[in-house]
């Protein structure tokens, strides 16, 4: 359930990944002065005109199916927090309002808040990726800086397409090239490694968690941290790790045929 919400009026050609930080700039009125519109416990800011404005009640609809998706992945039955989503029509405007030129940017101080881009080159706004950021921080609190992995990981599963493959295909494709990161790395440094790595490999790595052994420990590791792996789940993330790459050469016997030079750049 969604409370008080009525509605009033696809990942960006180039999908910038994460949940990122940034000084916002700005009032809280729309780019024509005007008072956000107000469905309930979400703002919907538009520009006064371009693409984002004349698609707007299909960007509404699109935000509010996002919530309803994220949702059951975590297992939670509501979202009632007030914030704003408003939408930019530039990577530029983003960065001014966020510091950074992403296409997806969530924040919860100094209020909450995601901009999300689309304009008619860059038309499909991360929505689900950044509402999973949003519903993840807001209930469960900012993650254990051992967890970072899984606050990202967690947001690119809920999208769990990338030109045309899943999270699990990706995954097979990166172990069987030898591509795959060292956990440590991921724990330690996730946000300085390639990030079309790091995203996927976070992300069907959280899909197994969820899948297997469920909600309750994955928050717990998520507040705690990784290194109380073991302790959460009582047996090591090696064995983990090893179960899941057996698990997705079960499903996927053939690693998928993936051109990585294309591929790395983006999800389209």
């Amino acid at each position: 359930m969604i409370k008080g919400i009525s509605i009033l009026c696809g990942i960006s050609t180039l999908l910038s990944f994460g949940c990122h930080s940034g000084e916002r700039r700005g009032g809280d009125k729309s780019a024509e002065g005007k008072p956000a519109e107000m469905p309930g416990n979400i703002s919907f800011m538009f520009p006064p005109s371009g693409y984002a404005h004349d698609h707007r009640q299909q960007l509404i609809q699109q935000c509010l199916d996002g919530i309803r998706h994220d949702l059951p992945i975590i297992k939670l039955h509501e979202f009632t927090d007030t914030f704003t989503i408003r939408f930019l029509e530039s990577r530029q405007e983003m960065k001014e309002y966020s510091g950074i030129p992403a296409s997806g940017v969530t924040m919860l101080e100094p209020q909450k808040i995601i901009y999300l881009l689309a304009n008619d080159r860059e038309p499909g706004a991360p929505i689900d990726h950044e509402l999973m950021h949003m519903i993840l921080q807001a209930e469960w609190g900012y993650p254990d800086r051992a967890s970072l992995w899984m606050n990202e990981g967690l947001a690119a599963f809920s999208q769990n397409i990338c030109n045309g493959y899943n999270d699990e295909q990706i995954y097979r494709y990166l172990a069987a090239s030898r591509m795959l990161l060292r956990m440590d790395s991921m724990v330690n440094q996730f946000y300085q490694e390639p990030e079309m790595i790091a995203y996927h490999q976070a992300a069907y790595i959280v899909e197994y968690l969820l899948r297997k052994y469920g909600v309750e420990k994955f928050r717990d590791l998520w507040q705690r941290g990784f290194y109380n792996f073991k302790d959460i789940y009582g047996i090591s993330f090696a064995s983990v790790e090893a179960e899941i790459k057996t698990t997705a050469e079960q499903d996927y016997p053939e690693p998928p045929n993936i051109d990585w030079k294309t591929f790395s750049v983006g999800c389209y």
